[in-house]
Formats: structure tokens, sequence, C-alpha cells
């Protein structure tokens, strides 16, 4: 069943039926919806913009940001597109200058807590979002991040530190929460294994994508200064043609913090300190320039031992099987996709990193 409610939890009805609905998940910050319905007055009147979608067999939840009408094959449908609350976080900045010398869970935190949560200005807090409790899943990092959205800087950290975080919505209370999937793959013993492959009639349909065309492996990340004075750091691996360099352009962050009294002359970074800053940011960057190996299934929802949601989750590290492509991985549930149509559901799962879109693409050039 698909419930609605408005931005501050209070349930306005729900969705009895509906041609078609596609619910994304993903083990970094942003889940997706989209709902196909007949167009009457109830559901123009319930399906609002920053009205919220909830199922009752599924733990997080979306907020609309797009209606629109369609009268593909005579049928009038209308069309809604969802983002996860987590979204919510692109609707804050970071409010200075933050200098992070501890985990990267205590770092995701504090971003969230200082900027959504508990901020100094009241006008920016937004009293919906909680944290769950904290996990200490995570090690320590260096590093420097200056009035940048915050949705967009957790994006990084996960992507970076392969961490996942979701919006854990009960219908009452949304609570944000960060986590690991767990090692299901053939390597280990300590839980059961997830093994996907055709032979073993787990799968139905599967694409596979390899691709190292921008990959990069060695950086050379330049910031505070100018000229020969200007401070570098590096980030080194292969020689010659397995060598690939990356310039990267780290100027944004300071070498020097405010006085804890806000009065005298900024404090001086360490040189060993703000190295690691350059460091962290590099690797940050690398990680955008990482081989893209992806596997894009669908699953037999009849299998036992290998259902989605009930033996294997979201973020969890399985391994992929496919004799005929000759390809044994061991990789991560980076997105699943839940499509309900009149016809029943399907379920599709992306194992691994895709070749970037040419937005996506993009948008990482600026950075």
């Amino acid at each position: 069943m698909l419930y609605v409610c408005d931005e501050n939890f209070n349930r306005l009805g729900m969705v009895g039926s509906f041609s078609y609905l596609l619910w994304r998940k993903k083990y970094g910050p942003c889940g997706e919806a989209e709902l196909h319905v007949d167009v009457t007055m109830k559901n123009i009147d319930l399906l609002k913009k920053g009205n919220i979608l909830f199922r009752q067999d599924d733990n997080e939840a979306m907020y609309i940001y797009y209606r629109g009408f369609s009268d593909d094959n005579g049928i009038d449908q209308l069309v809604v597109k969802c983002y996860s609350l987590l979204k919510w976080t692109d609707r804050r900045i970071l409010w200075g200058i933050y200098n992070f010398s501890e985990t990267v869970e205590s770092a995701i935190r504090r971003m969230i807590t200082e900027n959504l949560i508990n901020p100094s200005l009241a006008a920016r807090r937004i009293p919906q979002v909680q944290l769950t409790g904290m996990k200490n899943i995570t090690g320590p990092i260096t590093k420097q991040i200056s009035y940048d959205e915050v949705y967009s800087s957790i994006d990084d950290l996960c992507n970076t530190y392969d961490l996942g975080i979701r919006c854990l919505f009960d219908g009452r209370k949304l609570e944000y929460d960060l986590y690991q999937g767990a090692d299901r793959t053939i390597n280990q013993m300590e839980n059961p294994r997830i093994i996907l492959s055709k032979s073993r009639a787990n799968l139905l349909k599967r694409t596979y994508e390899d691709a190292d065309n921008d990959f990069k492996n060695t950086a050379l990340i330049a910031g505070a200064g100018e000229g020969t004075e200007r401070k570098t750091a590096t980030i080194e691996s292969g020689t010659g043609l397995a060598r690939r360099e990356l310039f990267v352009d780290a100027r944004e962050l300071s070498d020097t913090v405010d006085n804890q009294d806000g009065e005298g002359e900024p404090i001086k970074i360490p040189e060993a300190q703000y190295k690691q800053l350059l460091i962290a940011k590099g690797t940050e960057k690398l990680a955008e320039y990482d081989e893209f190996i992806s596997f894009d299934c669908e699953l037999d929802v009849t299998k036992e031992n290998t259902k989605y949601n009930e033996d294997f989750f979201l973020g969890d590290l399985v391994t992929i099987k496919d004799e005929q492509l000759d390809i044994l991985m061991n990789s991560r549930v980076l997105e699943a996709d839940e499509v309900f149509q009149k016809d029943g559901k399907s379920i599709f799962v992306k194992v691994g990193k895709s070749v970037p879109t040419l937005p996506q693409a993009l948008k990482r050039m600026v950075k």
C-alpha cells in the first residue's frame, strides 16, 4: 500500500491503485521514485509537490518534487517524481569552513547536526530531521570542506569511503542512518553467501559494463599559495602505462584556521596536517575516476536463498558469477529498483559502479 503525508508527517490518504511505480533505492544518499496514476481530483489533490510517499513494506520515504500529465496511448495519467528525504540536505550549505579530524561517520553526523538539526541560526533548523545512534563503523579522516552543499559533501564522503546512508521513516518519525552493508561473498564464512548467476537460475537478465577510459590512479594536489610557493601533495601508483595522472586544484583548502576567540590573526595549520588535507582531497577526487565495473541484473523473485530484502540487502557485498562471460567478481549492491505494474513486480539490482553519464562527467570536471 502507498501512503501520502505532508511534510510535517500528517497522513493525508493513500493511493489505492496505480499503473506504474518505480521505487529506486541507492547505497549513497539519494533514492528516487516515479508513480503513474489515473487523473482524478483525488489524486491531483493528494499528490502535490512537497508531499511524501511511503510504503507499508519499506522503511524509507520519498517526497514529490515534480508533477506532469501524460495522455500516452489515449489514457490520461498523472506522473509524479520523487526524491528520498535525504535530498532535504541539499537545502543547506556548510555555514563556514569545516576542518575534520575525526571518523567519516562523525564528520557526516556533525554536518547534519550543525546545519539541519541544531544550527546556531534557528531559521536553518529542519525540525523533522533526526539521526540514529552512533555506530562507530568508519576510520579517521583529516579533511577540510568550505561552504559546500551538505548533500554533495555527504555524497562525496560516502562514495570515497564506501559508506551508505538512508532515511528511516515509519510514518511518524524520520531518522537519517549511516550504515555499511554486510559481506556475503564467497570469500567469507561469517554470513550466508550470495552468488548471483544465470547458471543458478536466480537471474533473468543481465548487462555487464567494464570501462577504464577515465581511470586515474596518481594525483598531484595543489593547495594554498602562489607559484613555486604553492603547497602540494601527491598520491602515486603504477609506472609506465599503468600510471595515470590527474591534477587536483585544491586552492579552496585554507592553510589557516580562525582563532577560537574570534580575534587576532588566523592560526597557521601545521604543514603535516595540511598535507593530510590535500591527500584527503586527492583521495576523494581519484574515487571519481575509478574503473567502472557494473553488473545490472533482473532477479527471479521466486528463488529461495537469494531474495532481495530477505537474504541480501542494499549495500551488501555479493558474488557475481557468469561462466559465459568468464566473470567472477565480488562487488557491492549499490542500487535496487522495485518496479510495480499491473502484471506484477520486478526487481533489478545494480552491482558495482556504472560508467558515468554525460551530466555526471561534466559535474565531476567542474568540482
